[in-house]
């Protein structure tokens, strides 16, 4: 007998029972009584054993029966009878009283109509509705086709199935997030709202909002802090502003990765195996494990979760003759801890630590063609993020509250190829002046010897190493009675610092890494201080049962300080040995959010709403920068959005629909001064993006499920933005860069039982990407072409008991399509592309 509990399988003609059971002692207890239960979303099996538990209650089901289906989350005060009713709603069971014990069974289906034969009979599985999805997005549990937002779930278990552990595989899965890569990292992009600075799409682990350094160039949102996809509960994709709840980081929407926890009821764990072959590329293997033990069953339990990532090359650099030069490692582990304190309170405490390292860029050059490049400097990455953060929850009668404190510290050292910014300069006259200390102009020996010296230094490499530290805590109460009015409200602070030591060092032509002795062509630091504090809330009144309408507000208040100076002084770019500056920016103001919603019936509900985004300005740390150009304004932008979601035939069919428009004021954006050598944040104008993001699923339709998505986005200025002062802006009409007008992911998936005791799995994924450019217009020698382009990928798997294995095939075509690109200063063009053909196959054991 486990926690007091007896399970048991009784044998029936057909299949088996689950009898949950509690001492005889239990059963003289008054079973009209009263218990307040805490018992989350989950699989229903495991949901029943737990209110088994807690009711002192007999429940007999058939394993058969609960496959496949998830319970919504019980919270509250109620009899075991009131229990059980609301882990079952929509489940499509019922329940019958046998004697003091709970039977549950499969509903009657209702009669057809008299006037049509009946269609011929079905396996029972095909017959089961589905599961709800519940979701946390507006800070309190909700079902996915009740919230009014729009949003995407994606599963933890489907990410495992499918062997995805980062977010450049999980992208095609999430509709409407764009990853744009870098030198440096992936920016992530949603709605079109692409911008430098401050992150415009807000990146969650659990509670904790997390973003990149400042760097030299005052843009935190070129790099994400990406940590590994394993072992998570689920990712929750919002798009449009979240302002009120989630912040400034959220203009165009937020991603939220949620890690499994504890299990208070159940020592379980699983291990991993996988191994990766990439055409024209080499091969790597991988391992994951998890394990979830229980120390005082109902009251404590810890998780333990560890990873050792290794993804293979694929970037030959033939000017120096290395293959797969591009490959990498990620390693980590994160430990939970799950405490009841009591049936009120809990306390949840995580840490997480992983490490990175990639030996280069994953970019090609378009003179070398694709997966080739001849950069003369190797750019490796390295990077190390801690993670700590503790979440106490208390459950009161009409009030819950939550209060969280996190804290992460991100080392790590960036690098990038400086050679083109040497080319570019080698004639340079304002360089040769700088080299010569001359007023006036150099004659052609002053020049030539000045190109001699730009020649001595090349090639070079921009060497960052950066330190990110970040504290945060955040309360925040919501109601959970049944009322007309419900709220949520919460108060919010957030400490960031961030330094970054520049450093520009020769390296040597024949390997492409750091010469030693080092020597330093330049070198400067930056320091950059963030504070923020706000309260904020939701307010929701229901005038009728199926009518909603909610407000909400975020008061915020930055304060930023960004400072600088150079130790050794670049001639070539043009630092000079004196420059300082040490620079305040405060900011305070609103965010406000109008929404209606109406359940127009049980399946449909319909919404419109008025939200509001936000960044704070600051001050760019460049040297020679104008004055006029040194400070940068906030940017605010306001989305008008209306939506439709539906379900039917008991869940099976799913369809959600928005349409919106997005007005950018004050719009941040990066442009380079005119010799390329420095990057800077500026207020370009203004922009209107407008948009269309459906969703379609059909569940067990002839044995096979299918998924489809797309998304318009038509995004462009509404004002001129030259300036002879910087490159890179553009012109009323001109389309945002980066963004595809069009794209769209389609999945088709089938099980079916092998043996009795093995079940198979089939799946075919496709994806396009519309096109893009990757500047303004035409008018810039870096309109780039980007997108335009199709990938398919089969899987195939089989599960037997605790075993499962896996093989995927991935871009059948084997296409080498252009994700992203970019100029390397006056270098070659730089192309992000998608893997080639991969093939992966995984083990797993669970126990």
């Amino acid at each position: 007998m486990r926690l007091g509990a007896v399970a048991a399988m009784l044998c029936a003609t057909s299949c088996p029972i689950v009898w949950l059971g509690v001492p005889a002692q239990a059963e003289a207890a008054s079973v009209a009584a009263a218990t307040r239960f805490d018992i989350p979303a989950q699989p229903l099996s495991k949901a029943l054993n737990q209110l088994a538990l807690q009711s002192n209650r007999e429940i007999l089901f058939s394993p058969r029966l609960t496959v496949g289906r998830r319970s919504l989350p019980l919270k509250g005060a109620f009899t075991a009878e009131e229990a059980l009713a609301r882990l079952l709603s929509g489940s499509g069971l019922t329940v019958r009283l046998e004697g003091r014990s709970f039977l549950i069974q499969q509903a009657p289906a209702p009669p057809p109509p008299q006037r049509l034969l009946s269609p011929p009979e079905t396996a029972p599985a095909q017959d089961m509705p589905l599961e709800s999805v519940v979701v946390t997005a507006l800070k309190r549990d909700s079902e996915l086709q009740k919230t009014p937002v729009s949003m995407t779930v994606l599963s933890g278990e489907k990410l495992s199935r499918l062997g995805m552990v980062d977010l450049e595989q999980a992208a095609p899965l999430l509709p409407g997030l764009k990853l744009i890569s870098t030198a440096f990292g992936r920016r992530l992009v949603l709605r079109g709202v692409y911008g430098a600075g401050e992150a415009t799409t807000g990146l969650y682990y659990d509670e904790t909002p997390m973003t990149g350094p400042v760097g030299t160039t005052a843009d935190p949102g070129v790099m994400s802090p990406e940590l590994a996809l394993v072992d998570i509960d689920r990712i929750e994709l919002l798009r449009g502003p979240q302002g009120t709840l989630y912040g400034s980081g959220s203009m165009g929407g937020a991603l939220r990765v949620l890690f499994r926890h504890p299990d208070l009821n159940e020592t379980e764990g699983f291990v991993s195996a996988n191994a990766t072959s990439l055409a024209h590329g080499g091969q790597a293997g991988a391992v994951t494990a998890a394990f979830n033990a229980v120390l005082a069953p109902g009251v404590l339990a810890v998780r333990l979760t560890a990873y050792d990532l290794k993804t293979p090359g694929l970037i030959d650099n033939i000017r120096l003759g290395l293959s797969d030069v591009d490959s990498s490692e990620v390693k980590g582990a994160r430990l939970g801890l799950r405490w009841q304190i009591s049936d009120r309170l809990s306390l949840l405490l995580s840490g997480t630590s992983q490490d990175t390292h990639r030996d280069d860029i994953s970019a090609w050059h378009d003179i070398a063609g694709p997966w080739r490049t001849r950069h003369a400097a190797r750019a490796p990455f390295d990077g190390d993020i801690d993670l700590a953060s503790a979440t106490l929850h208390w459950e009161g009668d009409a009030v819950d509250v939550i209060a969280t404190a996190s804290r992460y510290r991100w080392r790590l050292t960036r690098r990038s190829d400086y050679s083109g910014v040497l080319l570019g300069e080698r004639d340079s006259a304002s360089g040769c002046k700088r080299y010569y200390v001359l007023s006036g102009t150099c004659d052609a020996s002053q020049q030539q010897g000045y190109a001699g010296y730009v020649d001595s230094l090349y090639p070079a490499i921009l060497y960052q190493p950066a330190t990110l530290t970040s504290s945060i805590q955040e309360i925040r109460a919501s109601s959970i009675r049944e009322s007309p009015i419900s709220w949520t409200v919460g108060v919010y602070n957030e400490v960031r610092n961030d330094h970054i030591d520049s450093q520009v060092p020769h390296v040597d032509p024949l390997t492409g890494a750091v010469q030693q002795p080092v020597i330093l062509i330049g070198r400067r630091s930056i320091d950059n201080h963030l504070s923020q504090s706000a309260v904020f809330g939701e307010i929701s009144y229901d005038p009728a049962p199926a009518t909603r309408f909610t407000l909400g507000a975020r008061r915020f208040d930055y304060i930023k300080r960004d400072s600088g100076e150079v130790q050794v002084p670049n001639v070539v770019s043009g630092t000079w040995a004196d420059y300082m500056i040490d620079a305040r920016t405060p900011e305070r103001g609103w965010s406000f959010k109008a929404l209606g919603s109406q359940q127009i019936t049980p399946d449909i509900l319909g919404y419109a709403q008025v939200s509001q985004g936000f960044r704070p300005g600051g001050v760019n740390v460049v040297p020679g920068l104008a004055d006029n150009l040194a400070p940068y304004r906030s940017d605010h932008l306001t989305n008008y959005e209306v939506g439709l979601k539906t379900q039917s035939a008991d869940r099976r069919f799913t369809a959600n629909s928005a349409v919106y428009q997005i007005d950018w004021r004050d719009m941040q954006y990066s442009a380079q001064t005119q010799n390329r050598a420095f990057s800077f944040l500026t207020n370009i104008g203004a922009s209107r993006i407008r948009g269309v993001e459906s969703e379609f699923t059909a569940r067990r339709l002839w044995g096979w499920d299918a998924a489809a998505s797309a998304t318009f986005t038509d995004a462009r200025l509404t004002a001129d933005q030259i300036t002879n002062t910087a490159i890179g802006l553009g012109r009323k009409g001109d389309r945002l860069p980066v963004v595809p007008k069009f794209a769209t992911a389609a999945s088709i998936e089938r099980q079916w039982p092998l043996t009795g005791t093995l079940e198979g799995r089939f799946r075919i994924d496709a994806a396009y990407t519309g096109t893009s450019r990757s500047a303004f217009n035409m008018g810039n020698a870096d309109y780039l072409k980007m997108g335009g382009y199709a990938t398919f990928g089969v899987s195939f798997g089989v599960e037997h008991a605790n075993w499962r294995a896996d093989l995927a095939l991935d871009n059948l075509l084997d296409r080498a399509g252009r994700a992203s690109a970019q100029r390397n200063t006056s270098g070659p063009i730089d192309y992000y592309g998608i893997p080639p053909r991969t093939l992966r196959i995984t083990l797993e054991r669970g126990f």
